[in-house]
């Protein structure tokens, strides 16, 4: 939910939990940890930690606290961190891969889609993924 504060979301909470559906919300890494606590404890599915300060489809380097602000979180609640907002290469995929639950990277799949019209952007678009997938792969321990 990420225009939705957390101080405003007692109603859409409410039919979330009566229709099952989850609620995840955006938390910032300049957010004090007691409004943290708040958002920890009313998300549900995940928390999702942008990994740029800029906006949705952001491209540039990845924040330079993402890994303490993920480790931040973990403090604070028991369900999975996804990361996302800016992750658009398979570097950076690979990198937030060794300490997020989940690499989010929605705006580069879209991006690739839209490089060509029609099964052109389509290939693009599950390259990028297949390259995206490899990272992550790569940044994983092996298996024993």
């Amino acid at each position: 939910m990420p225009d939705l504060p957390v101080e405003e979301a007692a109603d859409w909470l409410s039919a979330a939990h009566e229709h099952h559906l989850e609620t995840v919300f955006v938390v910032a890494p300049n957010t004090t940890d007691q409004r943290l606590a708040r958002v920890c404890a009313a998300a549900s599915g995940m928390v999702y930690a942008p990994a740029t300060t800029g906006v949705t489809g952001s491209q540039g380097p990845l924040h330079p606290g993402l890994s303490a602000f993920v480790d931040r979180l973990r403090t604070l609640t028991h369900l999975p961190i996804g990361v996302g907002i800016g992750v658009s290469t398979p570097e950076q995929a690979a990198l937030v891969g060794t300490y997020a639950d989940a690499v989010i990277v929605g705006s580069a799949f879209i991006r690739a889609l839209d490089s060509a019209p029609g099964p052109a952007g389509s290939l693009q678009a599950a390259l990028l993924a297949q390259r995206l997938i490899d990272g992550l792969l790569r940044s994983q321990p092996a298996a024993a």
